[in-house]
């Protein structure tokens, strides 16, 4: 067998310990036993998840850049180590609360190497023309170790407390993607005397050659499609990340028992999964921007769904949706990356964009809880992401055609 699915399956085992399965997106099961430790409102502890997403989006581009020049495997493994030592000092996290925002920054600015930024990188080393469905399958991993690590977060919460939670899911991130990283992960398929898609011998050199087209970062930030995009990613993430951060307060302030509110919001890593599997195959066969946007009006609904009152009821549909669209900076985004600027700084570029998705992150969480300070509600914080969801729609239909396109159309430049 073509030793790039191996590749997909590591990369889908390490993404599911990554640090968005692990602490960001269970973040909402954690809420009220963390403000009721520290005695704060749910806004500051907002803030306190919300510097990771700060923290990596200063780190993104360097280890983009670190990924594209030195390779990925002691990257991903440092990090991976990182997260895990960082998790078990919460077990020991004494008051004040500072002490917990340190942490969590640390978990942003070292851990990034757990990101897609790092894994989508090596997964384009090894496909081409199949590049969006075998990203689909790696990036999978979030969705999955979401669904998996929400419900063991939640049990262990309950038994022993938050403090033993993040014991376990440390130890669970030890056990499952370190020796799968450090065995089995290759960079390139140049490491083995491959080329991309398992193509002959004959055609090695072509392929090696693709790796090294492309433009440079500094020439991609002059592009009109980079800050579309970029633009198009931090919106979502606000509003996507953020509303599904405060889904578990929501439900249970409506009446609904922890459990089923944990299990609602685990659906948003069944959605990712599927999403992402499904994504990817679609992007090899349409055109990627017309993906996106029907994936977001998708999770317009959601948000309608949830501002509506109907969420009590149709929660699980409302976390799906949401769920789809989160996939997208897994697949969506280093596959329109590589797409639209080519494979030479790919992991570099992709992590700016990566960067501003996760300021998108940290923005939406702090300003959607904010909200629900203000107003005693999430009402109004919901009616303004739904708006925001819809002008990210329409703006994906402002991107031009990839550059491939262009040229084999006798366009020889891109969009700027």
């Amino acid at each position: 067998m073509f030793y790039g699915y191996w590749v997909v399956l590591v990369s889908a085992l390490g993404s599911a310990c990554g640090i968005g399965p692990v602490v960001v997106y269970t973040f909402g099961i954690f809420v009220k036993p963390l403000a009721t430790e520290f005695h704060a409102s749910r806004g500051s502890i907002a803030l306190a998840i919300s510097l990771i997403d700060l923290m990596v989006l200063i780190s993104a581009p360097v280890a983009g850049r670190l990924v594209d020049r030195h390779g990925a495997r002691t990257v991903i493994i440092g990090s991976h180590l990182a997260v895990i030592g960082c998790l078990v000092a919460i077990y020991f996290l004494p008051p004040p609360l500072w002490h917990f925002y340190v942490l969590f920054a640390l978990i942003g600015l070292l851990g990034v190497g757990t990101t897609p930024v790092t894994y989508s990188r090596v997964v384009a080393n090894w496909f081409d023309r199949r590049r969006g469905t075998a990203l689909g399958f790696a990036t999978a991993g979030v969705g999955l170790g979401t669904f998996v690590i929400m419900p063991i977060a939640q049990t262990l919460i309950e038994r022993y407390g938050w403090r033993v939670a993040y014991l376990g899911i440390a130890g669970f991130c030890l056990v499952v993607a370190v020796p799968a990283v450090w065995l089995f992960l290759r960079a390139s398929p140049r490491e083995m005397g491959l080329a991309a898609d398992d193509i002959a011998p004959s055609g090695a050199r072509a392929a090696i050659a693709e790796e090294a087209t492309g433009i440079t970062v500094w020439q991609a930030l002059r592009t009109r499609n980079f800050w579309l995009l970029a633009g198009i990613f931090f919106v979502v993430a606000a509003c996507v990340t953020g509303t599904n951060s405060h889904v578990v307060p929501l439900l249970t302030d409506s009446g609904v028992s922890g459990s089923s509110a944990a299990f609602a919001a685990s659906l948003f890593g069944v959605a990712i999964v599927v999403g992402r599997i499904a994504n990817g195959y679609l992007v090899d066969r349409f055109f990627g921007p017309y993906v996106m946007a029907a994936i977001f009006a998708g999770a317009a609904i959601a948000v309608a769904i949830l501002w509506s009152g109907f969420g009590v009821h149709l929660a699980a549909p409302a976390a799906l949706l949401l769920g789809l669209a989160a996939g997208a900076e897994g697949d969506l985004m280093p596959y329109l990356v590589s797409r639209y600027f080519g494979m030479r700084s790919m992991a570099e570029i992709y992590g700016c964009m990566f960067g501003a998705y996760t300021l998108g992150n940290a923005t939406g969480r702090y300003l959607i809880a904010i909200g629900f300070d203000a107003w005693r509600s999430y009402k109004t914080p919901l009616g303004i992401v739904m708006v925001a969801l819809v002008v990210a729609v329409l703006v994906c239909f402002a991107l031009g055609s990839y550059p491939r396109e262009e040229k084999n159309a006798l366009t020889p430049t891109m969009n700027v």
